[in-house]
């Protein structure tokens, strides 16, 4: 399977440094604002100096500074996950979806594949009966990637008879989990392909 890389995460870096380096400029200012008002010429003592206004201005930049440390806030029921946890989120999902496409080809062959494609996409007319076919279904079937609608048996489907694959096989819960990502698999294979020169 091939690998495509996306501009998307450059733009979502360049986001998260833009916004590291906002709120470091954020509390440079802070700390600025915090430094004329205990250091600005005036008659009062630099103990006076030392205000709340001052010391909201010092927490304020400290609490910036730790911001961008932070990867989960939670208020109560409210919580927000910084964008660092949701990447590695998908970081894990895209993981996993590409370990699911190295076994695939070993779980299942291509005419399989075709098959289970053909079901999650309603292409399921004009198959043609053979000892192939049954032989393919039934090897889904075994797995528990379709099951054989009630009144229909796979060994009815003869050889050279044109059928509608829908109307003797459906797919369980799992087949539908597999069509699912065979299709996000087979996505990622046409952009990678739109992508080469």
């Amino acid at each position: 399977m091939a690998v495509v890389e996306t501009k998307e995460p450059e733009s979502t870096d360049a986001v998260e440094v833009a916004t590291r380096w906002g709120l470091v400029a954020l509390a440079v200012l802070a700390v600025f604002g915090a430094l004329l008002r205990v250091f600005a010429p005036g008659t009062l003592s630099l103990p006076e100096r030392l205000d709340q206004t001052t010391l909201l201005y010092l927490g304020i930049a400290g609490v910036l500074l730790l911001l961008r440390q932070v990867k989960t806030f939670s208020l109560g029921q409210l919580k927000l996950e910084m964008i660092e946890k949701l990447r590695e989120q998908q970081q894990k999902q895209e993981e996993k979806i590409a370990d699911i496409a190295l076994i695939l080809p070993f779980l299942l062959q291509d005419k399989e594949v075709r098959h289970i494609r053909n079901l999650f996409v309603g292409q399921t007319e004009k198959y043609q009966g053979s000892g192939a076919l049954r032989e393919e279904l039934r090897r889904l079937r075994s797995i528990g990637l379709i099951s054989k609608k009630a009144g229909r048996n796979i060994g009815d489907m003869r050889d050279g008879v044109m059928l509608d694959l829908a109307d003797n096989v459906e797919w369980t819960e799992l087949g539908r989990r597999w069509a699912h990502r065979i299709q996000e698999i087979q996505s990622g294979d046409a952009k990678a392909e739109v992508g080469q020169p």
